[in-house]
């Protein structure tokens, strides 16, 4: 039926329009409900102009039209991930969304004494009172075990060293607390100084305490190699491994400043190569930035106010978005609020970064000015609050789509808050593949009945709350999310919550294109195979639907294409190594 529709159009005026590209001899799995699977598609322009079986949509072919037999492989939508983030200027280490980028020197280093000893090696390098900076990964040290102050401060007396652990955490020594003038009385509110039993910081500092130890740091040591000769090379590499997780899309959750030109201007170089990307205004009316929130609100606003987001960006690919802010600490230190105290800390229920007020107020100007928000919310408080501060606003400024969504919701909340989240039209920006990164964080902190409903997604989408999945700071990319959303497997292997919360495969596939979207406002031109949409595709290895769930993990992308562009090419990548 739609090839014969697509026939009678292509019969007139443009009938002598034959298409650039078939993809042929493919399982396609289209996520277009109409038609669900496919055998080909053909290309003009960069937007699909048929779909269907192999000799109908063949027939289309002219004298110069490149057909590509992909021999039987499975072909879906790009993906697109609802959550990346690039470096910022005010971040002391190179961070890339996928596989964060640590200095050299700490390349492989995953254990206390091996970091230990990089730090030794690293001081007999550096002059005495010259700041150490660096990073480990997250990813590569996913267990809890960190280091303490003492154990820097047995290689490192006379230098201060501050280590990034992931996005939230830093781990400093004693010359670092020195430094920035930490004593037993220094309690930064929105994050923590994490201290021993006797009131004596452990070198853990977490969140918006951060801040204290960066305001100490030299500010060619802060800023790193973030140079605007480096920050694009690193873009670049970042947006370069996205493409080769299949990724087509992303929502880069978090820019601010001269990041918008840094990525306009990129794009204007390489941009046929990267994927696309939405971008989020990245706002701070909390702790992060301000001791005083009144403060933070007033300069938030005015930063919301002073941006025209249809005039941002020149090129095509690129898109503003929504606004950003993050109302708690993340699920990696762990610091997410919470409202039960951590299994691990009695008394501790984790750090609000952002007041209610605060974000009330920021959240309703911004949604005022019509704006999008998308909200991080890691621990179910946060999101109680948050929820709750929507339906204020909602109430007072009615908006019918607005799709104001929450970023992670990585513990479940209360049902009552879930229903209102459905009521209110809110949606989820889930990242399922935490299951897998950050589950010893989530068993560090969860009581055993809270473990096993992490990562909600399947109580979200059965009370009909939309949602979406991406990577946030994971090195894995859409189908490592996909098996850990569809198997429920955790960090070390065993399951949790499959029947509460695991999700098909098939509604995986569309949370990680269609309803990432849809999130965005894209729905009309990505995330399926269907006619007029952009030919934005990832070939892979297996059928993501028809493979045994436990191997979705083995999948390998295979090639990507970007508006008929093959923009990845696996084959070509692993001979080149």
């Amino acid at each position: 039926m739609r090839i014969g529709i697509l026939a009678l159009v292509i019969a007139g005026p443009a009938a002598a329009q034959a298409p650039d590209l078939i993809l042929t001899n493919a399982n396609i799995l289209t996520v277009d409900a109409r038609t669900p699977r496919a055998e080909a598609v053909a290309v003009r322009g960069g937007v699909i102009v048929a779909v269907g079986k192999a000799d109908a949509v063949g027939k289309l072919a002219g004298a110069g039209t490149k057909v590509v037999d992909l021999g039987g492989r499975t072909m879906v939508p790009g993906f697109y991930d609802n959550h990346i983030h690039l470096s910022g200027p005010l971040q002391p280490w190179r961070y890339s969304s996928m596989i964060e980028a640590v200095p050299e020197w700490l390349v492989g280093v995953t254990t206390i004494p091996a970091l230990v000893a990089a730090i030794k090696a690293q001081v007999a390098k550096t002059p005495k009172g010259e700041w150490i900076v660096g990073e480990v990964s997250r990813e590569e040290w996913p267990n809890t075990a960190l280091p303490s102050k003492a154990d820097f401060d047995a290689v490192a007396p006379d230098n201060p060293v501050s280590i990034a652990r992931g996005p939230h955490t830093l781990l400093v020594n004693s010359a670092a607390l020195v430094a920035a003038k930490v004593t037993k009385d220094t309690h930064p509110k929105g994050g923590e100084i994490v201290r021993d039993a006797r009131g004596e910081p452990t070198g853990k500092v977490l969140e918006a305490a951060r801040r204290v130890i960066w305001d100490a740091m030299p500010p060619e040591k802060l800023r790193g190699v973030s140079s605007p000769e480096q920050k694009m090379a690193d873009w670049r590499t970042q947006l370069r491994q996205l493409v080769s997780l299949g990724v087509t899309t992303a929502n880069v959750a978090g820019l601010r400043g001269d990041d918008f030109k840094t990525l306009d201007f990129i794009y204007g170089v390489v941009g046929d190569e990267l994927p696309r990307l939405r971008t989020q205004l990245r706002v701070y009316p909390g702790y992060d930035r301000h001791d005083d929130p009144e403060e933070g609100v007033r300069v938030s606003i005015k930063e919301i106010e002073a941006i025209d987001r249809n005039k941002v960006f020149s090129h095509p690919k690129l898109k503003m978005g929504a606004v950003k802010m993050s109302i708690d600490g993340g699920m990696s230190a762990p610091i997410f609020w919470s409202t039960k105290e951590y299994e691990n800390r009695p008394g501790f229920t984790g750090e609000q970064r952002i007041p209610d007020s605060a974000f009330y107020r920021t959240a309703k100007r911004a949604h005022e000015l019509g704006w999008q928000l998308g909200i991080h919310v890691m621990g179910d408080a946060a999101v109680v609050m948050t929820v709750n501060e929507f339906g204020r606003i909602l109430a007072e400024l009615p908006r019918a789509d607005h799709r104001n969504y929450l970023h992670h919701v990585a513990v479940k909340p209360p049902q009552a808050t879930i229903d209102k989240m459905a009521d209110l039209g809110l949606a989820v920006a889930s990242q399922p593949g935490f299951l897998l990164s950050l589950g010893s964080y989530a068993d560090e902190a969860l009581e055993p009945a809270r473990e096993l409903t992490q990562e909600p997604a399947g109580s979200l989408v059965k009370r009909g709350i939309r949602v979406s999945f991406g990577s946030d700071a994971g090195p894995y990319g859409p189908i490592a999310a996909i098996y850990a959303a569809v198997t429920r497997r955790t960090w070390n292997g065993t399951v949790k919550g499959l029947a509460e919360e695991g999700v098909s495969a098939a509604d995986a596939l569309r949370m990680h294109t269609a309803e990432s979207a849809w999130m965005t406002f894209d729905e009309k031109t990505l995330g399926s195979i269907e006619v007029g949409k952009a030919a934005d595709f990832a070939v892979l290895s297996a059928d993501l639907l028809g493979i045994d769930p436990e191997r979705i993990q083995d999948i390998k992308v295979e090639r990507t294409f970007i508006a008929g562009k093959q923009v990845y090419d696996r084959t070509t990548e692993v001979a080149a190594r």
